[in-house]
């Protein structure tokens, strides 16, 4: 039997997707100087110039921007810079990493990047909440500002100044996933009518985009090898995982480990996500510590015992079982994590369906979560949770406390 042709090579090619290049962390951050090459979903010949698609276009000013507000929202309408073209195979991966260009290829690479990730988890495409005005998301590839932030129509990057150094956040992943998540709760929900600063919806929009930008580092697979490699598959360690929008190699502006019980926290909208951020953290680790243990690559009083109590001697006997563990069999740890991540995701993404935005409170978003979740994934989402002070134990069985 002769092999037949594949007559549809081409158009199959075309259907593969486009190259660009993305920094799963900062490339300040030692270990993740270079980019990854990407491939996104969106066809090569359904992007234009800028770059541009039927959902979302990048501008960037010549000029120094305003940031957008409720009285000033897209089209920029001011003078732009010329908008960057794909190479010559229509793949956006031609341009130079400092290049001016790269800037807004960037941010649009990442903004693709974490839509693809979270429509795959809810199984359909996310429809813009501000579609019946504008058709597409401006992307605002650089502002003289330092902050960055979504709203109706848009997304917009300034710069961090750590120091005297300026560093855009259109090249921080992390930065940039946290704008999508706040687009994405926005679109699956619907807009808060009545908003108040006192309301549970700020803060679990801040912790719920905290948790699209974690769960979207761990999509990269050089960013889960350079991870595990470097804490030899322990997640406790201090880590790049549990750091959010680092600003300079030493800062960043919050940790997903972090100790918070609703109880310590102030009415500040960032501070009161915390205790939620962390108990979503602790439920992907434990998850990645039942599968090592399932899989004999830790020691399985790991599960039974509260991580938050350790004592020193235990902390290191465990890290060196697991680093032993890891140097055996690294892809066990890989496979432990990416299915602690999508269990979590999953419960996460689907969670959505059922919250109103003018009620939602965090322990409303809680149980949402655990129900979405189902088996270990919602025993260990409800400890956690209970220990954050996030809701009332009901009770299950909790034997790993």
């Amino acid at each position: 039997m002769r092999l037949l042709g594949d007559d549809a090579l081409e158009s199959a090619s075309a259907r593969l997707g486009t190259r660009f290049w993305i920094y799963p962390q900062p490339p300040f951050i030692p270990g993740y100087e270079q980019p990854d090459r990407v491939w996104l979903s969106i066809p090569r010949d359904e992007i234009g110039e800028g770059p541009s698609d039927p959902t979302m276009y990048v501008v960037d000013p010549i000029l120094d921007k305003q940031p957008y507000s409720f009285n000033q929202l897209p089209p920029f309408g001011g003078p732009k810079r010329a908008p960057p073209t794909p190479g010559p195979d229509r793949h956006f991966d031609n341009l130079l990493p400092d290049s001016r260009a790269f800037l807004g290829v960037h941010a649009y690479a990442c903004v693709h990047f974490v839509l693809d990730i979270w429509q795959s988890y809810l199984g359909r495409p996310i429809r813009w909440f501000f579609s019946q005005t504008f058709p597409r998301l401006e992307i605002v590839a650089f502002v003289n500002w330092d902050n960055a932030q979504a709203g109706y129509g848009f997304l917009e990057l300034g710069c961090s100044d750590i120091d005297g150094i300026r560093r855009p956040y259109a090249l921080n992943f992390d930065a940039i996933a946290h704008e999508v998540g706040h687009l994405i709760l926005l679109s699956e929900t619907g807009i808060p009518t009545a908003p108040s600063q006192g309301d549970d919806f700020f803060p679990f929009s801040e912790a719920f985009s905290d948790v699209v930008s974690l769960i979207s580092f761990l999509h990269f697979d050089s960013a889960i090898d350079r991870l595990l490699r470097r804490t030899r598959g322990n997640l406790l360690l201090y880590n790049e995982l549990n750091r959010f929008a680092e600003t300079s190699p030493e800062t960043q502006i919050r940790l997903a480990t972090n100790f918070r019980r609703v109880s310590d926290t102030t009415r500040n909208v960032h501070d009161r996500a915390l205790p939620f951020v962390g108990a979503i953290f602790d439920t992907i680790v434990e998850l990645y510590h039942r599968e090592l243990v399932a899989r004999d690559c830790a020691d399985i009083r790991l599960v039974d015992i509260d991580v938050r109590d350790l004592e020193q001697d235990d902390f290191d006997r465990f890290r060196q079982m697991t680093a032993d563990a890891f140097q055996v069999k690294p892809m066990i740890f890989r496979l432990a994590l990416t299915a602690a991540r999508d269990a979590v995701g999953q419960a996460v993404a689907v969670a959505l369906r059922t919250l109103d935005p003018n009620t939602l409170r965090l322990d409303q978003a809680a149980y949402a979560m655990m129900a979405a979740a189902g088996g270990a994934t919602a025993e260990l989402l409800e400890s956690n949770f209970a220990w954050r002070e996030i809701i009332t134990s009901t009770g299950m069985d909790r034997r790993w406390r």
